[in-house]
């Protein structure tokens, strides 16, 4: 946690020095994450597919002209994905449902492009980010059935929820866009982004499955200039 209030300091002293030029806007953002995780090899009878989290956090933008700008936008978001397991087990047919849930303070640093003179403005995001895990990676299961019959009341508690051991830092690509509406001073925004996680995550000992992160946010806010 050390390491993120010394980003976000950093961010917030370099951004500031710049706004002497009058050029730096300040934002808040809120919306979904649709997260996922990806695993090389796949998993048999191991399915993965989205999980809806949240995500709220801070935007700071730097235009260096009215067409491309460097934007920082420090956030809390939720990870993880939902899972389907599926095993055959001495004939009897069991099925799994659950969730893998883990919370980040997610870092990006993003080039942003923005066209027209136009009430409505459009605009493009690419860049990267660095992600810091907040607690644990869990996996939680909901309910498992043996050929139909729910039996979830007789898993131990230790199996319902389990710990799973992976890195504290992610590096994640961000492409998106999104439209801008200019009100005076402050700029109203709907987005969304596609990030794609570059660090394999898992750090479970004599297991090569590689894991990374995933996913669709969707989101809103506002930036006010300075």
């Amino acid at each position: 946690m050390k390491r993120v209030f010394l980003l976000f300091v950093t961010f917030i002293l370099t951004f500031s020095f710049l706004s002497v030029n009058a050029q730096v806007k300040l934002g808040l953002q809120a919306g979904i994450n649709l997260a996922d995780i990806s695993l090389d090899p796949e998993q048999t009878g191991f399915e993965t597919g989205m999980r809806t989290g949240f995500m709220f956090g801070g935007i700071i933008n730097y235009n260096f002209s009215p067409l491309l700008g460097l934007q920082a936008e420090p956030a809390y978001i939720q990870k993880g994905s939902s899972i389907d397991i599926t095993a055959v087990e001495n004939g009897v047919n069991i099925k799994g449902e659950g969730t893998i849930s883990a919370n980040y303070i997610d870092i990006p640093i993003l080039l942003k492009a923005t066209f027209g003179n136009e009430q409505v403005k459009p605009f493009l995001l690419a860049g990267a980010s660095i992600a810091f895990l907040l607690g644990d990676f869990k996996l939680n299961i909901d309910k498992v059935t043996a050929n139909g019959q729910d039996v979830t009341n007789l898993l131990p508690p230790e199996q319902k929820e389990q710990i799973q051991k992976t890195k504290s830092t992610d590096f994640i690509l961000n492409l998106g866009g999104g439209v801008m509406i200019p009100i005076g001073r402050l700029d109203i925004f709907i987005e969304g982004q596609y990030n794609l996680g570059l660090t394999d995550i898992n750090d479970e000992p004599n297991d090569d499955t590689k894991v990374k992160t995933k996913g669709i946010q969707i989101k809103a806010g506002a930036l006010i200039s300075l």
